[in-house]
């Protein structure tokens, strides 16, 4: 990663960046994200634990007593505590969702699942190899820039940088996918972007990307637009 200067590619983002005109909380990719000819978005893999008996579960305990019974039902999954994938199986959105009764949003819903029984986990190292086949498929010979928009956040004292994909990758993974950051070869046709406390990505394209798109079945995504509402 390389530091880089250009007024040019830092005003082009930084005159589409506007959380001024944010209205009743409603953040819209046009707050965020220049001007494309499409833009759609990139899921967050996620696994289970199979058989866990979220039904058992208490999502609230007080007493004693539930404490206790989940406690007992966590020591029976040792995977919990560990810090790995390695027991977790990948499974579909719409499939997460069914399993309990949530009504199906591509994106607006994860916050009703029951993150709190430890049972479910978002699978960094299927993001990761998402991104990878993205990125290596569309990307040519144009240099590809990095701009981090809460540089602060993490002792950085520049924000725009030369880049390869294998860096990008290693800086998404180390922040934990909570960076601002956004990523764009030198013609400006692409840009993939990660927002804090967004939990997907953005890819936004123009039409003559488009035809390197044909790869996005092995990727679970979902449209966007302009005025897409987050």
């Amino acid at each position: 990663m390389l530091k880089t200067e250009s007024t040019e590619l830092i005003d082009w983002l930084e005159s589409a960046i506007d959380y001024s005109n944010i209205k009743s909380n409603s953040l819209r990719i046009s707050n965020f994200i220049p001007k494309f000819d499409h833009y759609i978005g990139i899921v967050w893999k996620v696994g289970v634990i199979k058989d866990f008996p979220f039904e058992e579960l208490i999502s609230n305990p007080v007493t004693v007593e539930e404490i206790n019974n989940n406690a007992k039902i966590w020591r029976s999954f040792p995977q919990i505590y560990e810090d790995s994938e390695n027991g977790f199986a990948e499974i579909d959105t719409k499939e997460l969702f069914k399993m309990f009764n949530i009504p199906y949003h591509e994106y607006k819903n994860d916050n009703k699942l029951p993150w709190n029984s430890r049972a479910i986990r978002v699978l960094e190292r299927k993001i990761i190899e998402n991104l990878s086949i993205l990125l290596n498929e569309i990307s040519d010979r144009n240099d590809l820039f990095l701009y981090w928009e809460d540089y602060y956040r993490f002792g950085i004292e520049d924000n725009l940088f030369k880049i390869t994909i294998e860096e990008f990758l290693t800086e998404l993974q180390q922040t934990g996918f909570d960076s601002s950051l956004y990523l764009f070869p030198e013609n400006k046709d692409w840009c993939l972007v990660n927002l804090e406390d967004l939990g997907f990505n953005i890819f936004a394209f123009n039409d003559n990307v488009k035809i390197k798109m044909k790869f996005l079945s092995e990727i679970e995504n979902f449209k966007l637009t302009y005025e897409s509402e987050l």
